[in-house]
């Protein structure tokens, strides 16, 4: 169950830095400026971030699942 949570939770965290931070910083790069990090080390924390959130709620939704199945 953790193996699949891990695995699953690569593509949504890929979407969310790439929605999140490459996307709008080529459309429209005149709204950041210096105060933002760097775009690689942005999308990096976007991306970890995303995984991890997207992995907890896979394991909650496996961990219902299963719950349920059982009764």
């Amino acid at each position: 169950m953790l193996k699949r949570a891990l695995k699953f939770a690569i593509g949504p965290s890929a979407g969310i830095a790439l929605g999140g931070v490459i996307i709008p910083r080529i459309m429209f790069p005149h709204l950041y400026n210096e105060t933002y990090p760097p775009i690689l080390l942005h999308a990096t924390l976007y991306f970890f971030g995303g995984y991890i959130v997207s992995s907890l709620v896979f394991l909650l939704i496996e961990w219902i699942k299963s719950r349920a199945e059982s009764k």
